[in-house]
């Protein structure tokens, strides 16, 4: 794992999420480094770890400007835009396999009849994937709201010259 600093980093991170969100859209071709071979829990492992990198590079971060948020928001809501559908996949595996294998359920849970389970699961996911198009819908509104921002430079409390005025 790369370690980055200051705006860099949160740079870095951005590129990370697009290649996250490229790895959840399925793109054909799109190589992260080392995971262009993972299956789908090692994407779903690499889109996780790549979310905490991107929270751990921005959490001190004092230096970004608008533009460089905005443009994060937009791979966000790209991301948040991929969710709707990897849910419904993971829905549709879920009664694949209730209808095609043979399943039991194990001892450390109440619950005793699969296809009740799997019933319980699939309602979630179709919450979570109303709720995905609400998170992008939301994030693309912030992206949105920022993306016409223009930062003139840190505010340090010095009178600025002429020709640092648009």
């Amino acid at each position: 794992m790369a370690i980055h600093s200051g705006a860099s980093s949160v740079r870095a991170c951005a590129g990370e999420i697009r290649e996250t969100r490229a790895l959840l859209h399925g793109r054909k071709g799109t190589t992260v480094g080392d995971n262009d071979q993972l299956g789908a829990d090692g994407h779903v492992q690499a889109a996780r770890e790549h979310v905490y990198r991107f929270n751990r590079a921005t959490m001190w971060e004092q230096e970004e400007i608008p533009s460089e948020t905005s443009d994060q928001l937009a791979e966000f809501a790209d991301l948040a835009a991929a969710l709707p559908q990897a849910f419904s996949q993971l829905s549709s595996a879920l009664e694949q396999a209730q209808a095609h294998q043979v399943l039991s359920m194990d001892t450390m849970t109440d619950e005793s009849d699969p296809a009740m389970a799997i019933g319980v699961a699939r309602l979630h996911l179709e919450e979570a994937r109303g709720l995905a198009v609400d998170l992008h819908k939301h994030l693309d509104a912030a992206r949105n709201a920022t993306a016409h921002i223009i930062s003139q430079g840190v505010d340090d409390g010095q009178e600025s010259m002429p020709w640092d005025q648009p």
